[in-house]
């Protein structure tokens, strides 16, 4: 692959993710100068099973705590959650403005309005637009993606002309009809590009990514041929589904109900910004769906990802106030789970088969989802575009990043050129030159309910051990001046065995208990509680073989 050796003057800035490489969400990027700091999204990232309670990870910004007077924005690429949902809890620290085109614009100050952030600037921005940030240039550029109004973005610099992807494939026939700007990309190539950040989720896909076209046609069948409802579940921030299932029933004869609140809210906010237009009476509240016979309803459902709590998981479980499945719905996921989502996403599946509905997903057919990622001929395009002299593959796992690096070095990129870096690490071009130079430190934050940051390893440890054991509560009264127990101890058992038919057990931990006080003067309280603990651990393990957590209560009178 030809390298072009055009570039603007050198100077010297870093290049940091602090997400999205190496875990696919959570997306947010910086580029740094001597005097200026550009933010690229600021995503949330989706918590697995094994982080229990949990609601989302959001990026570790420390590093930017004591540089926020260089911070010059924030640059959003399109609506998706993974690169907008961790806006809410990052603005109030940062207070810097945030640009984004006019749709993501909609959704970002949807989210900041639900978690009560009243003060923001949000700017709205073109396509082909010059922006100026400080010692930056920023320049929008159309890309094609699953959700409408997506760009990617050059950026000028000192130190040379980077090209940030975001998301995107090349869709030359997409929903909204707006194919990606190649122009832009083919322009600033020729003039010279320091580096290419591109997205690489599917860099180990073969050809390229099919059209969003080809889902509308799949929605028109089935809904043609089934005698029942359709149900179609997809991202919540997946306008252009929600547009095509539309479409789709408005051919067929079928009226729409939107369920879900993240669905009605992003709904709401597509439809007044025109980016989705339907006629006046095709959408009908979800009270009313139900008097209409079934082969005359579609239902769009936010849930796809089996989230707890989400209207299609309520469904699931019979616990929604409106909807409720029967024989001969038909159910389409169009969408295929995140990492760390499947088995979720599975148990949703078969409750929803179990319950006599007909479910569409990936793993038996993919009519009805397309990603909205470029595959290894897409990515290889966007390369040959720019002709970047440094690749750095973003937003994918470790393997897809590292998969990208492959395909293009096999196509003539030399391999020192290309730089498959992780979270946290620095990558920093100075005179026309880069090189990885340190990483900084970055840890996942979590946001548990109303409390963000307050929940750390250790706690989730304690809740990965309670699921797993159980725990044990230890309730003794310790006469202080007398040096013994005052009666039983109290034995609570919960996640660990069952009390009534634990007799015999619960009954030999008393006396452990009690064999810890004989003889003992009068220890500090901490010291009482690590006795209890560390020798109940022994004991219960000897006597089951199992771990359960033990709490001491020692009360002193």
């Amino acid at each position: 692959m030809k390298k072009s050796n055009q570039h603007l003057t050198f100077g010297t800035l870093k290049f940091i993710p602090l997400g999205g490489n190496g875990q696919v969400t959570k997306n947010m990027f910086l580029y740094e100068t001597k005097k200026d700091i550009l933010i690229v999204d600021c995503g949330m990232g989706f918590p697995p099973e094994t982080m229990f309670g949990i609601d989302m990870v959001i990026p570790d910004i420390s590093y930017l705590k004591d540089k926020r007077h260089k911070i010059r924005g924030i640059l959003i690429t399109h609506g998706h959650e993974d690169h907008i949902g961790a806006l809410p809890f990052i603005i109030p620290q940062l207070n810097v403005p945030i640009y984004a085109t006019k749709l993501t614009c909609g959704l970002i100050n949807v989210r900041l309005k639900e978690r009560n952030v009243t003060k923001f600037r949000l700017i709205n921005i073109e396509p082909k637009q010059r922006i100026p940030l400080g010692g930056f240039e920023a320049q929008p550029f159309h890309v094609t993606h699953s959700i409408p109004d997506s760009v990617g973005y050059v950026i000028r610099t000192s130190a040379g002309t980077f090209v940030h992807t975001g998301d995107f494939k090349f869709d030359w026939t997409p929903v909204d009809g707006k194919k990606p700007d190649t122009d832009t990309l083919a322009k600033v190539g020729q003039e010279g590009i320091l580096a290419l950040m591109t997205d690489s989720l599917r860099s180990e896909k073969p050809g390229s990514t099919l059209s969003e076209t080809v889902v509308g046609e799949s929605f028109r069948e089935v809904m043609k041929k089934s005698s029942g409802r359709v149900l179609i579940t997809t991202f919540s921030s997946n306008i252009s589904r929600m547009k095509q299932a539309m479409e789709a029933s408005q051919e067929t004869g079928r009226k729409v109900a939107i369920v879900g609140r993240s669905m009605e809210n992003n709904c709401a906010v597509a439809q007044k910004l025109g980016f989705l237009i339907f006629p006046p009476g095709l959408v009908i509240p979800v009270e009313e769906i139900n008097e209409l016979p079934d082969n005359n309803q579609t239902l769009i459902i936010a849930g796809s990802q089996g989230q707890a709590g989400s209207a299609l998981t309520r469904i699931a479980e019979g616990d929604h106030k409106l909807v409720f499945i029967k024989s001969g719905d038909e159910i389409i996921f169009s969408a295929d789970p995140i990492p760390g989502n499947q088995d979720a996403v599975y148990w949703l599946i078969d409750k929803l088969t179990s319950l006599g509905a007909r479910v569409h997903y990936s793993d038996i057919t993919s009519d009805f989802h397309v990603s909205g990622h470029g595959a290894a001929d897409d990515l290889l395009l966007m390369i040959s575009l720019t002709k970047p002299k440094y690749l750095v593959p973003i937003s994918g796992m470790y393997r897809q990043m590292k998969q990208l690096s492959f395909l293009a070095s096999e196509k003539g990129m030399d391999k020192s050129s290309i730089f498959v870096i992780e979270e946290g690490a620095i990558l920093e071009f100075s005179n026309g030159s880069a090189k990885v130079s340190g990483n900084i430190p970055t840890n996942n934050i979590f946001v548990d309910g109303l409390g963000v940051g307050d929940v750390g390893n250790v706690v989730l440890r304690d809740r990965q051990l309670l699921a797993e054991e159980g725990i044990v509560v230890v309730i003794v009264t310790w006469d202080k001046g007398k040096k013994l127990i005052i009666g039983d101890p109290d034995i609570v058992s919960r996640g660990f065995v069952y009390m009534k038919e634990a007799g015999g057990l619960i009954s030999e931990t008393k006396n452990e208990v009690k064999r810890i006080f004989k003889g003992l003067k009068t220890p500090e309280q901490h010291i009482l509680r690590e006795k209890i603990v560390d020798r109940l651990e022994k004991f219960l393990y000897k006597k089951t073989q199992r771990r359960p957590m033990v709490l001491p209560v020692v009360v002193e009178i």
